[in-house]
Order: C-alpha cells, then structure tokens, then sequence
C-alpha cells in the first residue's frame, strides 16, 4: 500500500503546473512581507520593530466615532503632504486602517438591516404585540443576544491578519491546485491508456482506489499548510500583534456574530476551510472516476467551486439566491461569509445561523462523497 500512495504521490507532484502554482503561493504569500518592507523603509522606517515603538502610544485608545472623523481627516491631510513624518505615515496608514473600523454596524436579520439599539426597538415592540411564540421574534431575539454584549473598542495594531486569515484569496489558490492536481487522478488512467492493464490487474479495484484517496487527502494537506504557512509569515514578523483582539474589531467583520478573539478565528477558519478542501477534492475524485478527458475533468472541477457565485450574479437576490450564494463548497473553503454576516435558516421554526448549518451539511457530505468514490470506483469499466 505504501508503495502504490507514493506512486500516486509522484503522478501528481509530477505536473509542472502543480509546482509552478504552489511557487505562485509562496510569492503571493512572501511579497506581503516585502511590500510591506520596502513600503517602511522609503519612509525612513527601520523594520517592524520601530513601527510598533512608534504605535505603542497609541495602543489601547477608546475608538469613537468622533476620533475616526478626527483620524479621517488627519489622514486625508497626511496624504496631501509630499514628505510625512514616520509617525505621521504610520497614523495615517497603518493606523488608519485598524482604527477606522465600523463600531456600530448593521446586522442582517430576515434580509433587514438591524443595528444593536434597533433590534431591541423592534423585539420590545413584538413583546407588546404578543407575538413572542413567531420565528420574527426568536430569530431577532436569538441574533440580539449574539451581539448586545460587545467590548468598548479600542485601537490595536492588527492589520496584518486581514492577509494572513484572507481565506477567500488562499480557496482560490487550493481550489485551482486541487483541480490540477486531483481532477484527473482517474481519468488520468483511461486518456493515457493504462487502465486495461491497471483494472485487470490483482490490486486495481481495491488497493489503488485507496491508495488513490490516501493520496490526494495527502496532497490536499501539504499544499494546505504551504498555502496558509505562506500567508502567516506576514503576522509571524508582526509578533502576530493583536491575536487576542475581538473579531468584531477586524476590518470587515465588524458586524459578525461571533464573540470570539481573532485568534480563534483564525484556528476555526483553518479547521472548517480544510473540512471543505478535504469535501472538495473528495467531489474532484468523484469527477474524475466519472468523466474519462483530463481537461474536462479539470474544467467542470473549477465549475463546481466557481458555479454558485457566477448563478448569483444573474439571480434575483430573493429565494433561491440566500441558499445558492451561502450552501456551497467555496463559501465552505472561504468562510469569511460565515463569520461576517448574521443570515440564519428556520429550521423546525428554529433559527440556525447559515455557518453552523453549511458545517452541518459538509460533515454529512464528506462519508457520503467519500462512500460514492469508493464505491463506483470499484465498478469502473473500460
């Protein structure tokens, strides 16, 4: 068996655009850390240590919304002047993007937009109503008490998980390695013509299948630590400042529902965006067993991760829209929807937030997938 994994193994680290790909991750990943670099040094900066010396001070400062307005038009200022100080780029650049974040966002509830002090109006208002026992009042009342108690913001330097937890941009990256690497794994063997020799041979419909699967689970999750490796080494350089931080003070999951730190965040976004990698290249092998051309293969691969996000894009945001844009792979392998917005199903007249369910349907997923594999795997025929 070890023999027939590594053989696989080799077949698919054998295909140039599989390496030319995860050298394309590791730039992707390693030019955040010298954009940032040269961007310090043409300010007179020397390195991140001076950086965070000049921030220092500022570190912990109540944010408002007076003090935005105030930084934001200190920023515009800065801008405008040819020759900034280091502390001035600093507070008008790196600070900037930390502190201006949005401390009294909106939540999605039933496709209506709710700040915290709106949706207590509105549940207090369906109390005198008498109308507790409808889903209205338990989906409000269920998102209320996810959000109500928040810390007071205050202003941490922190910017640097924005690209290291970017998940969307690393999916695509896995997504497209997964596509080359695994779509063909099957049909690899028909279009090169050794599937006579290798169905009729003692171990074909049995030991290579799963050696085939060990295989690409294997791929899977080497190119899934180099992919994110690659990133961290952004906020590794940064001392991974702010990892205690809360979530809802991450630009652009300013209104998720989650009372959580950045740095469970990012734990839970690496086990739940490699359970859809692992789903997604189960579905890849799938593909393969059934469709007997390479490139096709390849192509309706990336169709099924890209297909949900392009229908959207056509679809009237009502209905079908919700479960087309939100219970599929690649909003599995992004998950930064599940965490920024609110949206939940009614389930038994029970409101589910839209991520515990789309984990839910993946846990299902994968031994079913897995059991189709194997399964019509053993029944291949020439």
């Amino acid at each position: 068996m070890a023999e027939l994994i590594k053989f696989e193994l080799g077949k698919i680290f054998s295909k140039k655009s599989v390496w030319i790909l995860i050298l394309a991750v590791l730039w992707a990943g390693i030019s955040l850390v010298t954009r940032q670099h040269i961007m310090l040094k043409l300010n007179g900066i020397d390195g991140v240590k001076e950086k965070q010396k000049i921030l220092a001070p500022y570190e912990g400062e109540v944010i408002t919304k007076e003090s935005i307005k105030k930084l934001d038009d200190y920023h515009r200022t800065i801008r405008k002047k040819e020759k900034p100080s280091k502390e001035e780029f600093l507070k008008s650049e790196d600070m900037y993007f930390d502190y201006t974040v949005n401390i009294d966002p909106a939540y999605i509830v039933d496709n209506q937009q709710y700040k915290e002090i709106e949706m207590r109006t509105q549940l207090d208002k369906l109390k005198k109503e008498g109308r507790t026992d409808t889903f209205e009042y338990k989906n409000l009342d269920y998102i209320h008490n996810l959000v109500k108690e928040r810390e007071i913001p205050t202003y941490h330097h922190k910017m640097s998980w924005n690209y290291s937890a970017d998940f969307m941009r690393i999916s695509t990256f896995l997504s497209t390695l997964v596509a080359l690497g695994i779509a063909t794994i099957f049909s690899n063997d028909y279009q090169s013509d050794v599937a006579s020799i290798v169905l009729s041979s003692k171990n074909g419909k049995n030991k290579l299948i799963k050696a085939k699967i060990i295989s690409a689970v294997i791929f899977s999750t080497i190119v899934f630590i180099i992919s994110n490796l690659s990133f961290l080494i952004y906020t590794a350089i940064e001392n991974f400042n702010g990892y205690n931080e809360p979530l809802h003070l991450l630009r652009y999951l300013e209104s998720t529902s989650f009372n959580i730190t950045i740095l469970q965040f990012y734990i839970r976004g690496l086990a739940i965006s490699f359970m859809g990698l692992i789903l997604f290249t189960f579905l890849a092998m799938l593909v393969s067993l059934f469709v007997k051309n390479n490139m096709i293969a390849t192509v309706i691969t990336l169709v099924v991760y890209h297909a949900p996000t392009f229908i959207c894009d056509f679809m009237p945001t009502e209905g079908l829209y919700k479960i087309f844009g939100q219970l599929n792979i690649s909003e599995l392998m992004r998950i930064e929807g599940m965490f920024r917005n609110t949206d939940t199903y009614n389930i038994f007249g029970n409101p589910v937030l839209y991520s515990n369910l789309l984990i839910t349907l993946a846990l299902i997923s994968i031994p079913i997938v897995l059991y189709m594999t194997v399964h019509f795997g053993k029944k291949q025929t020439l």
